[in-house]
């Protein structure tokens, strides 16, 4: 195994020195992108360790070996199946080659009374065999070194685009001729020897396979065009397609239902929009997971539960806190102030919600006053403001709550009116961590396409609630995916 590592400024760039370098057939063991500090010491941004097999090697080395740099370039610049078909064949050629030099040393040449009639001939006439052998073997080097020749211009004539049968049989014939004029004479009286029909025949095997070769190539263009040209759509299918990109859903998961509508619907349904319609959306209801609160459930009764609301800025998480905790009796608000933009509305959280509430301002004042309340037989609701923290305080934290706590469960808060890239990059930072979803303001959400978008790519992380107002009580749901739905399809 020959392992080489490859430095590029782009990926395309070292595919290509890959291929011109170790072949069609190398296998990429690792890439390695250079970024951020690291990338400031390395004088290129791609790193590729590839590695081919001594095999495979050799038989590149030996193309490689007949080609000057030009027609290096031009050759490596094909596919990459092509230019692995070529130097299999060019290989094979080589063997072919070998086994015609030698044809005593077959199986099937061999024969007992082949070499009983050789010992009476050269007892009967030593001299003249002598002379024989020594011409015939003088004609097989010299035959061997035209054939060597010719089959280096065919391969040259090949890459320049020269594919003529006529001309290969008009130029190799002369070279074979000039390789014999000295010993004809010798050979007038003596049976003509089989090696020039041989060659002959070999010459046109290769011309012959140089067209095929050329013609598996305009093959091989043809399939990958063919291949390009897709069925035209159903009528039912098409309609679904442009609605569904209209509503910013995915293109991969667009493709997707086209599969399987494809697959499991008839020609006649497929024509059909409202029967594709109700396809889809059995198909859409699936995608979206949702689930209940760890505080609703009938087993942690007796032992309280501890829910941490957790997002980036201007989501309206305090709000939807506020609502959560007035579900529950006996529940408790735990807030810290974070570092900056903190407004305090407990008086208005007791006053409204009968919700006891607590500011804190260091984590150990969180965990502590967590403590107090799951002992005295409360839930609690922890508002941590995460804005403006390092990912690993933040985890720390809700680890430091897990290893504390029995029943711990950590929300997301997102906002419908924010754009699914923003909510996207939320999801990202705080995905390890979390335990479901609550989205805020979907009264307001102009794209619920996103919110769909982001429960394929986040599966595991469930909707928990949805809050449809600003700030009354009723207007908090338990999720489902039927609401995602009606909210896309205006239903």
């Amino acid at each position: 195994m020959y392992v080489r590592k490859f430095e590029a400024d782009s990926l395309d760039e070292a595919l290509a020195n890959i291929k011109a370098e170790l072949g069609p057939d190398a296998i990429i063991l690792k890439t390695q992108t250079n970024k951020g500090i690291k990338g400031a010491f390395k004088k290129k941004k791609i790193e590729i360790t590839a590695a081919i097999s001594e095999k495979n090697y050799t038989k590149k080395a030996q193309v490689d070996s007949v080609l000057n740099p030009e027609q290096k370039d031009s050759f490596y610049q094909n596919n990459s199946s092509y230019i692995a078909n070529m130097i299999n064949s060019h290989d094979q050629h080589k063997q072919n080659q070998g086994t015609n030099e030698n044809p005593m040393a077959g199986y099937g040449s061999l024969g007992l009374n082949k070499s009983v009639n050789s010992l009476e001939e050269k007892s009967t006439s030593n001299s003249a065999s002598g002379l024989d052998d020594f011409l015939s073997s003088i004609d097989r080097e010299e035959v061997k070194k035209a054939t060597a020749n010719a089959d280096s211009e065919n391969f040259n004539d090949f890459l320049n685009g020269d594919f003529s049968l006529d001309d290969e049989i008009e130029v190799e014939e002369p070279k074979v001729a000039q390789a014999r004029p000295a010993m004809q004479d010798n050979y007038v009286t003596g049976p003509s020897t089989p090696s020039i029909n041989n060659e002959e025949v070999n010459h046109l095997i290769d011309s012959q396979r140089n067209k095929i070769d050329d013609l598996e190539k305009k093959i091989y263009e043809l399939t990958q065009s063919v291949q390009g040209m897709t069925k035209p759509q159903a009528l039912g299918v098409k309609e679904m397609v442009t609605i569904f990109r209209s509503l910013d859903i995915e293109e991969r998961y667009i493709q997707k239902i086209v599969r399987k509508a494809n697959f499991d619907l008839s020609d006649d349904d497929k024509e059909n929009p409202d029967t594709v319609f109700e396809f889809a959306l059995k198909e859409m209801m699936g995608e979206v997971k949702t689930a209940m609160p760890l505080f609703s459930s009938v087993d942690n009764e007796a032992s309280k539960t501890v829910t941490v609301l957790i997002s980036d800025a201007t989501c309206g998480q305090s709000s939807m806190l506020t609502k959560l905790s007035a579900l529950k009796d006996d529940s408790v608000i735990i807030r810290n102030k974070g570092k900056v933009g903190y407004k305090d509305n407990t008086s208005f959280s007791e006053k409204f919600f009968n919700v006891e509430s607590n500011v804190c301002e260091t984590i150990s004042e969180i965990v502590a006053q967590t403590r107090k309340s799951i002992e005295t037989k409360k839930n609690v609701f922890i508002d941590y403001k995460a804005t403006n923290q390092e990912i690993n305080e933040i985890k720390k934290f809700v680890d430091g709550l897990r290893r504390s706590f029995e029943n711990v469960e950590v929300l997301i808060c997102l906002s419908g009116i924010n754009t699914e890239l923003y909510n996207r990059k939320v999801l990202n930072r705080y995905a390890n961590i979390a335990n479901g979803l609550v989205v805020t303001h979907l009264d307001q959400c102009l794209n619920y396409g996103s919110l769909f978008n982001l429960a394929i790519d986040f599966n595991s992380l469930p909707y928990k609630f949805f809050g449809t107002g600003e700030i009354v009580p009723d207007d908090l749901e338990a999720a489902t995916a039927e609401r995602i739905l009606a909210g896309i399809f205006k239903l």
